[in-house]
């Protein structure tokens, strides 16, 4: 880790160790080299917790950077709560929270239940053809192309179809959606975020209104008719629902395509063994995820208790990097290495209560887009002449990935 700055940075709580007081923001420092995730992975050479007085969207708050730790962290509700994880509701100016990502347990258990259903093995199962269906038709626009801007054209297209599938919201709004979703996650300003957030809002509840009126065979109309001990959801906890899955839906899963796609773009060999042997798609999609972790989700601290040796204190914000666990060497041998014979679990879709219940949903995805992409294409490999550009802020990214490739032969 960085040597500390000259002039000790203000406002740093007394409770906070000046040796573990780091004076910079993740998203910076890791693009200080050409691959950020080797360059958030220098943050293990210094100590296990730090405090960063720009770590969560640039609030202050401590970073714990070991995979061992933050696997703990994620499985100590009873510390580490999810009750603020994020700054939409702020920003919003309403009392609901994001259901169940900001409910502990035991509460959240129930919430989770009404999800559970439309997002089992047996449910993705169900879904696959629609998936593959809509993978097959974003090809179809750029196949004979001879190359594509993967992002724009493909991966931020793909998921958010499948969510308006989920949620039977009109498919022809997607670019709109895509809009306000960039603007809330990555946008220059807080007015830009707070403005996108209240249209993120208003949409949501005039289509939870047209649900009420006219149900469906869709996710929004089966959290309307749900009930937790005997009652119906209220307003703000279908809003709350609501809300998390329109964010959720539209970002990650564009963000691990990009990252997978990245990296077989720059390994012909490993196209090649994935296209003569589909089955090892599945391990390539683990092991990518694995490698990418995408976000550093937040928890505060619920009472006074020392973690490790460092006293956090009630109130503490605590960031839990997935990026940081993903490259832990006391965890991973050759953490930098993309080698899908490893076969090693991760923490990407977080872990405990909150592990994410959209995980079965969003592997098959990266599957099918792999299997599709892989059949059709060989010499896959950025433009030449183009760059790459990548992006840490909130969820990791890539946000221009220019690809060209040789079409194959019909089999």
């Amino acid at each position: 880790m960085d040597a500390q700055t000259a002039a000790f940075p203000a406002n740093i709580p007394a409770h906070v160790p000046p040796e573990l007081v780091w004076d910079h923001a993740i998203s910076e420092y890791a693009l200080e080299l050409e691959d950020p995730y080797l360059g958030a992975a220098r943050l293990h050479e210094g100590p296990n917790i730090i405090y960063s007085t720009k770590g969560f969207f640039d609030q202050p708050s401590w970073i714990i950077t070991r995979h061992a730790l933050i696997q703990e962290a994620f499985l100590d509700y009873a510390h580490f709560s999810s009750a603020q994880n994020s700054d939409a509701t702020a920003l919003l100016g309403v009392a609901w929270k994001l259901n169940p990502l900001e409910i502990d347990p035991p509460a959240h258990a129930a919430y989770r239940r009404i999800l559970n259903p439309w997002l089992t093995p047996k449910a993705v199962d169900a879904l696959s053809e629609t998936v593959r269906g809509i993978c097959r038709s974003l090809i179809a626009e750029f196949e004979d192309h001879g190359g594509c801007e993967f992002i724009s054209e493909f991966a931020s297209l793909f998921p958010g179809h499948i969510f308006l599938t989920l949620m039977g919201m009109p498919r022809d709004r997607l670019d709109q959606f895509l809009k306000w979703e960039d603007a809330f996650m990555h946008g220059k300003d807080m007015p830009t975020r707070i403005n996108a957030a209240r249209e993120i809002l208003h949409y949501l509840e005039s289509y939870i209104a047209e649900r009420r009126n006219d149900p469906r065979d869709d996710l929004v109309s089966a959290i309307l008719a749900a009930e937790i001990d005997g009652r119906p959801l209220n307003d703000g906890e279908i809003m709350g629902m609501c809300y998390v899955l329109y964010l959720g839906g539209l970002d990650t899963v564009m963000s691990s395509l990009g990252w997978a796609m990245r990296h077989l773009a720059s390994n012909l060999p490993l196209q090649e063994r994935l296209a003569r042997n589909p089955e090892d798609i599945s391990l390539m999609v683990d092991e990518s995820l694995r490698a990418h972790g995408v976000t550093a989700t937040r928890r505060v601290v619920t009472e006074d208790f020392e973690f490790h040796g460092v006293l956090f204190k009630k109130g503490d914000c605590v960031s839990l990097p997935t990026f940081l666990a993903s490259r832990d060497a006391r965890q991973y041998e050759n953490p930098h290495v993309i080698d899908i014979d490893r076969k090693a679990s991760h923490l990407t879709f977080a872990n405990g209560p909150h592990f994410c219940v959209g995980m079965h949903l969003a592997r098959r995805e990266m599957r099918i887009v792999l299997e599709e992409f892989l059949s059709r294409f060989s010499n896959l490999r950025v433009a030449e002449g183009e760059t790459v550009v990548l992006n840490t802020k909130s969820v990791w990214s890539v946000q221009h990935l220019p690809l060209v490739w040789d079409k194959r032969s019909p089999a």
